[in-house]
């Protein structure tokens, strides 16, 4: 008996189950057994035929979209590991919350102004050698009170690791042991002492910072504090910028002793005031430049006199004009400016936030637009609504604009919004798309996505088709082989020699070398 070797592959959907052996030589017996095997195999085999048929991963996989109207991730509260806690940790945690409140920011914001507004007092009659009035006295002492207050609270429901959390802490600290050491020395130091000192009581004014906190969560005072914020953030740039600037401004007034001092010391200057001594060192060779250059003061006293009567000078004049003016001030601007720009970039906490308020303000806006779309008041909104309403709202005009959307792009969107396809959207499937794409160039790569996402999708049930017609003929195969082998050899001999193939099987081999069986071409 010849061995005849399934063509179909391995493994591939339900087998069919092996026929047995059958005594009787008719074919129309073969195939009714074969019939009658497929019959019985589980619903769903791919032998009723290939529409029935459905791979696992076919059934299993997920129709990918692209969801336009997604929100990023935020942090939730219940996000936060449970666990038991005590009755101490329960009032901890109430009284941190209680502290760093809006409400007592603002408080102690309100106290710092007040407290700023006593200190300018007492520094005004301390400066008319006046005593300070006692009302703003008291008014100081009780800030400082409440200021020590609130660096109690703080440490005894954070404990004392707050205070390396913040130097702003460290700042506090430091100002209220500064008050209290100005009460102890006003009460047993002679009064003098205390008059010298009087600069401990103004470094309360330097609570002020405090406020940048403030400043951050009020919208309308955003700009101080982005201005107050740069100076922070700038401080290190600026000093070495001075130093920069002080070192070019050395280098002048070093040419000015040497060349310009011996002109000053001739008789032609005699009557000017301050010109003999003006550059008879380096440090006030450097005020004269900082006066005459940088302030711009004082310009034609001993510059333009010079000049006139030695025209040579007129380089270290014009030069250090042109270097200090035009060129150090000016790169001490753009390097400002640029350690500004990406203090910025690496504050993304700020920046997320500033981004978030300026989403939300947006949304208010479009959910007003949306409310004018919608004309029947049902609140959702079909592409026949939304084309007559960019037709008619300025506002909706001029969005599609800026985004470089058209009428066809825009039925695009409406599909990419619609995912369910119910042939309306509702007000936030049409705020989020709008109101995150306006700000970025993100409205062609999401139309390029969302083309691709559907190309992908058509290939992926094309080639989960194809496999599965591809099974389905592989086992069709099998199928006739098994009826092949039942024609040419129902009654196995066991005598024979099992290498001699059979008449019937000699010639359908020979057929079968003599035909040619081209492969299917695959389109790409």
């Amino acid at each position: 008996m010849a061995t005849v070797h399934s063509l179909g592959p391995k493994k591939v959907g339900p087998q069919l189950r092996p026929l047995s052996a059958s005594p009787s030589s008719d074919s129309d017996d073969i195939v009714a057994e074969t019939t009658r095997s497929r019959t019985e195999s589980p619903t769903g085999s791919p032998i009723h035929s290939p529409a029935s048929y459905v791979s696992e991963s076919a059934r299993n996989r997920r129709a990918s979209t692209v969801n336009v109207h997604a929100d990023f991730i935020k942090a939730r509260k219940d996000d936060a590991p449970r666990r038991t806690h005590s009755q101490k940790e329960k009032f901890q945690k109430m009284g941190v919350d209680v502290m760093k409140s809006s409400c007592i920011s603002n408080a102690m914001a309100a106290v710092v102004l007040l407290d700023a507004y006593c200190t300018c007092a007492d520094i005004d009659a301390r400066a008319a050698g006046l005593s300070p009035p006692a009302e703003f006295v008291i008014l100081s002492d009780i800030c400082l009170g409440l200021y020590t207050l609130e660096l109690l609270l703080l440490a005894f429901l954070q404990g004392l690791s707050f205070f390396r959390e913040d130097w702003l802490i460290l700042l506090d600290l430091f100002i209220v042991a500064c008050g209290y050491v100005e009460i102890i020395l006003d009460a047993v130091g002679p009064g003098h002492l205390v008059g010298n000192l009087g600069v401990l009581r103004a470094l309360r004014f330097v609570r002020i910072i405090r406020l940048m906190r403030l400043l951050r969560r009020i919208r309308a005072l955003r700009e101080l504090h982005k201005l107050v914020t740069m100076m922070a953030t700038c401080l290190k740039a600026l000093l070495w910028s001075f130093v920069f600037c002080f070192g070019i401004m050395t280098v002048w007034a070093m040419l000015l002793v040497e060349i310009v001092h011996p002109i000053l010391q001739q008789a032609a200057f005699e009557q000017c005031e301050g010109c003999k001594t003006a550059v008879e060192s380096v440090m006030k060779a450097n005020l004269l430049l900082f006066k005459t250059v940088i302030a711009g003061d004082s310009w034609g006293d001993i510059a333009v006199p010079v000049i006139l009567d030695h025209p040579h000078t007129a380089f270290i004049f014009v030069g250090s004009l042109l270097t200090l003016v035009f060129g150090v001030l000016n790169l001490i601007v753009a390097v400002v400016v640029d350690t500004f720009a990406e203090a910025r970039e690496q504050d993304v906490l700020n920046l997320a936030e500033e981004m978030d308020q300026n989403v939300e303000d947006d949304r208010r806006n479009l959910i007003k637009l949306f409310n004018r779309i919608d004309t029947d008041g049902s609140g959702r909104l079909t592409l026949e609504e939304l084309i007559e309403g960019a037709r008619r709202d300025p506002e909706l005009q001029s969005r599609l604009r800026v985004m470089d959307i058209d009428e066809m792009d825009l039925q695009q969107l409406f599909e990419m919004i619609d995912v369910q396809k119910e042939g309306s959207i509702e007000a936030q499937e049409f705020i989020a798309p709008l109101s995150r794409w306006v700000h970025d160039s993100k409205t062609a790569p999401r139309f390029i996505k969302y083309n691709m996402v559907r190309t992908m999708q058509s290939q992926e049930e094309l080639y989960d088709l194809s496999r599965d017609y591809f099974d389905f003929l592989a086992l069709r195969v099998d199928g006739m082989l098994e009826a092949i082998q039942k024609l040419t050899d129902p009654c196995p001999r066991p005598q024979e020699d099992p290498e001699k193939p059979t008449p019937k099987l000699d010639e359908m081999m020979a057929t079968h070398e003599t035909e040619t069986i081209e492969a299917p071409k695959a389109s790409l």
